[in-house]
């Protein structure tokens, strides 16, 4: 039986995982020495493709998988499948090894890529014409993670008076309807794509406890009107 260790280690060669969108991918980081990403080349492929990917960064960076110190995970918001698959595939392989796992929030992570501005909202892509969204304002989180309507979300966005700054898989899609409101901007395409790296980068410099037996994924549903999504 595991021990309620707590931990909390200068540096860790951590796998970061993010199987919360269609392409998925992983990434080993130890900071300092090793910052590698390997991305999944088929889409809603987790299932397959996850053990062979982490198989082949290893072997690219020349390490054993016993040598891993931590598992972080993007425990979502995101694909309901990728991130059920995700997470049980990452708890067999701490369980098997003995490696503690973190779950991350998507969001937060996407906030800090974009660090330079003041306020921001996650935009990702979740089904037809949803989308999961959070406002910070700095390095705070103004309320949850809700599922809006494409044009709930641009009405909501055209109301802003102050600059804004648009981060995540969903923000290019909004990029023409937006055009208007010039103090409204969209992050870097780099900082909009899924980014294992940067997982593995927030789970090193977050990780406190093994969350093992308590991580689950954050799911996020629309309200429900008269049973259709509102």
């Amino acid at each position: 039986m595991r021990s309620c260790v707590t931990y909390h280690l200068p540096s860790m060669l951590t796998l970061g995982v993010d199987t919360s969108e269609s392409l998925g991918g992983v990434a080993l980081y130890d900071e300092g020495r090793l910052a590698e990403t390997r991305m999944m080349d088929t889409p809603l492929a987790h299932a397959e493709r996850l053990f062979p990917l982490i198989e082949t960064i290893l072997e690219t960076c020349a390490v054993d998988k016993s040598q891993v110190e931590l598992v972080s995970i993007n425990q979502g918001p995101g694909s309901f499948t990728g991130l059920r698959i995700g997470l049980a595939a990452m708890k067999g392989f701490c369980q098997s090894l003995d490696v503690p796992l973190i779950g991350v929030d998507g969001t937060a992570v996407y906030r800090q890529l974009v660090e330079e501005h003041q306020r921001v909202c996650v935009v990702l892509i979740s089904r037809r014409d949803l989308y999961y969204v959070r406002w910070f304002g700095g390095s705070r989180p103004k309320g949850p993670t809700v599922v809006m309507r494409e044009a709930e979300l641009v009405d909501r966005l055209s109301h802003e008076e102050r600059e804004l700054c648009l981060v995540g898989s969903g923000a290019p899609r909004l990029g023409d309807q937006l055009r208007p409101w010039q103090h409204i901007r969209i992050a870097p395409e780099a900082c909009n794509q899924p980014s294992p790296l940067a997982i593995a980068q927030w789970g090193s410099k977050n990780y406190v406890a093994d969350q093992l037996y308590s991580v689950e994924p954050l799911y996020v549903e629309p309200l429900l009107i008269g049973g259709k999504a509102a």
